[in-house]
């Protein structure tokens, strides 16, 4: 493989290091991205997302909030590779970002202790405070400071589409863990990949089962934000793309915070509505569904939703999430692609079992290393390339990132919520393909 001083671009690095740290002052300068870019389309899970365990997603931030490196274990023989991490380890998203870093931790390890590369990987880790601004500087810093070519993470909306925007015209190729619709829609470029399953793959799972199996007038309730006005734009697109026998008879999109749902629950009810979609997360999620239980709300119709599987929504709900349905995006007891061998490691590394953080943690850090090795070249350039198409094997099954917008071709589950042990689990019901989960190219609105 071709060393850093060989780099087939022919770039002085140094000077290369200065443009990027002009650009990224110039663009914390203007601000007004970063003021108004928000969280959403972040789901809210951590930990298990199906059967009766429960995960036990461990805080690996330092106490200080300071950068932890991990030094590469591979063979000596083997070229290192400089790889920045970027999650949250402090702020609202840090037991996200926990989990995702687990998940990341074990891929570097994966990487580093198999002879399918022939290359080592040194992480730096950097937390982003779940903040924009300090998300950007933060790839500054691996870039500029650590001489890495290659980032991953960044689950937030925010800081991913932040980040994406400094490495868009850098030799520096960044993979995503963030699910916002613009990141390979509008927004995308050459240099970004995404490993996550975003929000309109995450709305096909909820829409046709919803027509399939529950009904034939759908109330949309969601925040408004968004991550909650995309939600509902996907829904409406995917009924009529798919020609679905569904109709939108309501919204309710109250503000985000807000804490009587009453008058929305009320409307919902005195609606023709039997299904209710619910693309909610985080508190929004539980403080509705518990108010929209003791109401009688559910009883009297179905509820479907995006983050209803995951372990954080059902352990604060509890017994208020049994029979409620939900798009999944990731269940540790999927017997896909080698999944099988990721629990394995992350319960022997963690002692409890994976989400979906942890899983996009994981592959995010494998797919890359895949595209390096498959260019036999560490330039980004060469890289980019390689991984336009290129069939891998992750915790999923086997995807590939499409080459009209580097969206990783994810399938999605629909499961319910059933007793559990401890907490409440999540039984699979139906998959829709990959294939037939993603939004065709031209509806992107992606050009590369």
């Amino acid at each position: 493989m071709d060393g850093r001083e060989e780099k087939t671009t022919g770039v002085d690095r140094s000077t290369t290091r200065g443009v990027r740290r002009r650009r990224a002052l110039q663009y914390l300068g203007g601000g007004a991205l970063a003021a108004t870019l928000g969280t959403a389309g972040c789901i809210q899970q951590t930990g298990d997302d199906g059967g009766t365990d429960t995960a036990t997603d461990t805080d690996t931030a330092t106490d200080d909030g300071s950068t932890a490196t991990t030094e590469s274990d591979g063979g000596s023989d083997a070229e290192a590779l400089t790889l920045g991490v970027l999650v949250p380890e402090s702020g609202p998203s840090a037991p996200l970002g926990g989990a995702q870093r687990q998940g990341a931790e074990l891929g570097v390890q994966y990487v580093n202790d198999s002879d399918e590369f022939d290359f080592t990987i040194e992480p730096v880790y950097e937390d982003t405070q779940t903040d924009p601004s300090t998300g950007l500087q933060r790839a500054q810093q691996v870039v500029e400071n650590d001489g890495a070519d290659y980032i991953v993470g960044a689950l937030e909306s925010s800081v991913a589409l932040a980040v994406a925007d400094y490495v868009s015209d850098q030799d520096v190729l960044y993979t995503s863990g963030a699910a916002t619709i613009e990141l390979t829609g509008e927004n995308c470029n050459a240099n970004t990949f995404r490993t996550e399953t975003n929000a309109a793959q995450q709305m096909a799972g909820l829409v046709d089962f919803a027509a399939a199996e529950l009904g034939s007038n759908l109330w949309i309730h969601t925040t408004d934000d968004t991550y909650g006005n995309s939600a509902v734009t996907q829904i409406k697109r995917r009924i009529e793309a798919q020609g679905l026998d569904l109709t939108v008879v309501g919204e309710t999109m109250p503000d985000k915070g807000t804490s009587n749902y009453g008058p929305q629950i009320s409307n919902i009810s005195n609606s023709e509505a039997d299904v209710l979609a619910l693309p909610d997360t985080g508190a929004d999620l539980i403080n509705f569904m518990k108010q929209a239980k003791s109401s009688g709300l559910t009883d009297e119709i179905d509820v479907i939703g995006t983050a209803i599987f995951a372990q954080v929504s059902r352990q604060a709900l509890g017994s208020d999430a049994i029979g409620a349905y939900s798009s999944t995006l990731y269940n540790h007891t999927l017997e896909t692609g080698d999944n099988r061998q990721f629990v394995e490691a992350y319960r022997n590394e963690y002692d409890g079992v994976p989400g979906s953080f942890a899983r996009v943690g994981y592959d995010m850090v494998r797919m890359t290393a895949r595209g390096i090795q498959a260019a036999d070249s560490n330039d980004p350039v060469d890289v980019s390339s390689a991984l336009e198409g290129l069939e891998m094997t992750t915790a999923l099954g086997t995807t590939r990132f499409r080459e009209c917008d580097h969206q990783a071709v994810n399938p999605v589950w629909t499961g319910q919520v059933v007793e559990g042990e401890e907490i409440p689990g999540v039984e699979l019901l139906t998959k829709v393909s990959g294939e037939d989960a993603i939004r065709p190219c031209a509806e992107t609105g992606c050009s590369l």
